[in-house]
């Protein structure tokens, strides 16, 4: 039923208000008497009301204690009214007049028989806090109606609650943060956008009393808005502060899709010398060659504005190396400063990979071995059966869920760790063999038409052994190059010579086996970083960058490769110091030039110190002149001609002040590590120009781990029930969770680690073997009575 229905009728209207309470709403004509207000228990509050709606729009006025609705009416209505309810029938047939005619007031004639013009009334203005809840129909019920409404009561916009700061807050969130939270919910948890429509979380907000949930659909537009958004400050803050930026780059492929992705991370070091980490591109590229690698960085980085690069850290794929070489050439039409030195030593090769690619050369002739000690871990943990029996005969020790971890065959460092551990119970694997049947007979059988591997017997555990102690170094610096959220660029170079000269070492051993490994080793070593002919200088920089080395520990590894003394040590810190000095004067030459092009009256504050200054150095001339005639000398005068003739300013610049004065030797306490970033920080007013070096050297990335890592999360995200996804919107929720991660300071620090997780599972078989001993006890307790 229409309104104009419920107006013919008389019938009330029901609606609901915004408060949530339900009330009625009554029409009456203008020349109706007008009832009380009445009040019935209905809806939610047991409130309700009818509301007064003049048909002509107008506002009931609030009514005084003596006025009446009959005395507000003039004599002249009066008298019309009752000669209308006096008429006739045929007088009613005949009056053909519209709904709107008939219910207008006639207005009083004056003498002249003219008809007097209506009053405008004047609208007055909403006061009452009541409008922000009601719509403009009346004030006085409603304003009752607010009184004694539970859930305005309750959830009402005064109402506070104390945070977890101590201050006051809203008691309900608006619907607009919930909203947001939301979306940072299944961006931050990789869950599925329709996540949102699901069962689960429409029960948690109606249990909760949350707002409605929207559909997947507003989800995803409310995503890419905060995408947007986040990307748009984060333009601005590096354009503003004129980044020279280091990029990591990586290509993954999609195993549901097939489809092929390019990450590109930024990597900075701001104002408050903190490291920064920004995954600006996750591209879907159509192939791995070079052109398509150049496209790619070119288009993302002029999308962000980036005009200024120090280097980039990537695999050590051919098209890799090609299409750097293309982006030196083009890149460098934007702007003269694009690179530093002419981007000669642009291309960073990752150290993590490089290290990969030696150590995996070290066990390539150990797969017997390796695999006899692999199966026979398998066998122990194929059930607890099996593994109660290989505990019962550890001599020392207690086996835990995380004893014998298995590894990741196309890891070495996970095949690394399971030899280890492997080899603190080497004796029970023995007992196995010899004391054992069903572990003989497992290793009887056939797989494939081929008998398996094994047991180990001493000669796989000798071979194993010999290579673990050898292998330890390549596992501790890739713990090191691998770090992509703290500083690491400054202790590169550190494991490459402990790397270097450790396999010179073994590679004159008089062991045979391990001689012959080592020299294979240090080939596949020298194909990578031979000398300074293929070895990035700015890694020897960087560690020169570190205040507690300088150049003293870059003399002591040159010495410890080439012998002390000798040319070619002599050679190779020459070689370092020189370029050193030459990238020192292309930095210093660009902080004078910027220095130079800033006007000096770009600040009315400035303007007036300069005013001030100006008008005291006058006075203190027109001093000057006088002095001599009163016999009255300033010794700051007499300093100035001594500073003048014989000279206190030190002729050194920043590079040999810094390279001269002793190294930092700091007392830190065990489990920390010296934060070579406050060094600079609170050195920045010495050494303005090498600390823009510092800032460039250090922020460099010595392996792609930091592209890498995305691809962990991109394989939740891209998964069998998410292969649907658009490229643009992979793209939105990588960047989108990284940022936010950032933002909310989420670093690796505080996730938890594979050694957090192993002790948490310990704790848990632990207890479950407490309980399951005091559940025997008080079995055997009930049965003694």
């Amino acid at each position: 039923m229409t309104n104009s229905n419920y107006e013919q009728l008389n019938i009330p209207e029901l609606f609901f208000s915004p408060c949530g309470c339900e009330l009625r709403r009554l029409r009456y004509r203008s020349n109706e008497i007008m009832i009380d207000r009445e009040k019935k228990e209905l809806g939610t509050t047991g409130i309700s009301f009818r509301e007064l709606d003049l048909e002509d729009g107008g506002e009931p006025e609030e009514r005084g204690a003596g006025d009446s609705r009959g005395e507000r009416m003039d004599s002249s209505s009066n008298l019309e009214s009752s000669k209308n309810n006096n008429q006739t029938a045929e007088d009613n047939e005949e009056d053909h007049v519209t709904a709107e005619t008939q219910h207008k007031r006639k207005e009083p004639e004056t003498a002249s028989g003219a008809t007097s013009q209506p009053k405008v009334k004047k609208t007055k203005s909403t006061r009452f806090e009541v409008w922000d809840h009601f719509d403009k129909i009346g004030t006085s019920s409603l304003k009752y109606h607010l009184k004694i409404c539970k859930e305005y009561i309750a959830l009402g916009p005064k109402q506070t609650v104390i945070d977890d700061d101590g201050g006051l807050k809203p008691f309900k969130v608006p619907e607009s943060v919930i909203r947001e939270a939301t979306n940072e919910m299944l961006v931050l948890g990789q869950l599925p956008l329709s996540f949102i429509e699901g069962i689960a979380w429409k029960h948690f907000c109606k249990k909760a009393q949350l707002y409605k949930p929207k559909c997947r659909k507003t989800a995803t537009t409310d995503i890419v808005k905060m995408y947007i958004r986040k990307k748009e400050e984060l333009k601005n803050w590096i354009a503003a502060n004129k980044f020279r930026v280091s990029l990591t780059t990586d290509i993954w492929v999609a195993q549901v899709t097939g489809a092929s992705y390019m990450a590109i991370t930024l990597h900075v070091i701001d104002r408050n010398w903190h490291l920064k980490k920004l995954i600006i591109g996750f591209k879907n590229i159509c192939d791995h060659k070079a052109d398509t690698i150049n496209t790619v960085l070119l288009e993302c980085l002029a999308d962000w504005g980036i005009e200024k690069v120090f280097c980039i850290t990537v695999d050590n794929a051919n098209a890799n190396t090609a299409a750097l070489k293309m982006f030196r050439r083009d890149f460098s039409l934007g702007s003269d400063e694009a690179f530093v030195l002419g981007g000669k030593f642009l291309h960073m090769r990752c150290c993590a990979h490089i290290i990969n690619l030696i150590a995996n050369e070290g066990l390539a002739d150990l797969g017997e071995n390796v695999d006899a000690i692999r199966n026979a871990i398998v066998y122990v943990r194929a059930s607890p059966h099996r593994l109660h029996a290989f505990e019962s005969k550890v001599d020392s020790g207690k086996m835990t869920r995380g004893s014998l971890p298995l590894d990741v065959t196309t890891r070495w460092n996970s095949t690394f760790l399971m030899l280890t551990r492997a080899m603190q119970f080497r004796l029970a694997f023995e007992k196995m063999r010899t004391q054992d049947l069903l572990y003989l007979d497992y290793f009887g059988e056939h797989v494939n038409g081929i008998k398996r591997t094994g047991p180990p017997v001493s000669m796989d555990w000798e071979a194993v052994n010999r290579l673990a102690g050898f292998l330890v170094m390549f596992y501790d610096s890739t713990l090191v190059v691998s770090a992509s959220t703290v500083v690491n660029s400054c202790k590169c170079y550190c494991e490459i010579v402990t790397i270097e000269s450790n396999l010179k070492l073994k590679a004159n051993s008089s062991d045979l086996q391990l001689k012959e490994k080592a020299t294979e080793m240090l080939e596949k070593f020298r194909k990578y970083w031979e000398g300074m002919k293929k070895l990035n200088k700015m890694l020897i920089v960087a560690s020169i960058f570190d205040p507690r080395q300088k150049m003293n520990f870059a003399k002591l590894c040159f010495e410890r490769l080439h012998g002390i003394d000798t040319e070619d040590a002599v050679a190779l810190y020459d070689s370092v110091y020189d370029f050193l000095g030459l990238m020192f004067k292309e930095y210093k030459a660009r902080a004078e030039g910027v220095t130079s092009t800033v006007p000096t009256t770009s600040n009315p504050s400035q303007s007036a110190q300069a005013s001030v200054s100006s008008g005291q150095d006058q006075a203190t001339n027109r001093m000057e002149l006088n002095y001599e005639k009163f016999s009255y000398e300033r010794m700051d005068f007499v300093y100035k001609e001594m500073v003048q003739g014989t000279g206190f300013a030190d002729p050194r610049d920043e590079l040999d002040i810094y390279l001269k004065e002793p190294c930092e030797n700091p007392i830190i306490m065990l489990g920390t590590e010296y934060e070579i970033l406050d060094y600079w920080k609170h050195n920045q007013g010495r050494f303005p120009v090498l600390c823009e070096m510092a800032k460039d050297l250090l922020a460099m990335q010595v392996s792609s781990v930091a592209s890498e890592s995305a691809f962990s999360t991109s394989g939740r995200v891209v998964d069998p029930y998410r292969s649907c996804l658009t490229h643009y919107t992979i793209e939105v929720l990588m960047c989108t969770e990284q940022w936010i991660k950032a933002e909310i300071r989420l670093s690796e620090k505080t996730m938890v680690t594979n050694e957090q997780m192993l002790a948490a599972i310990e704790e848990l078989d632990e207890l479950e073997k407490e309980f399951q001993d005091k559940r025997a006890q008080d079995l055997q307790e009930n049965d003694d009575d």
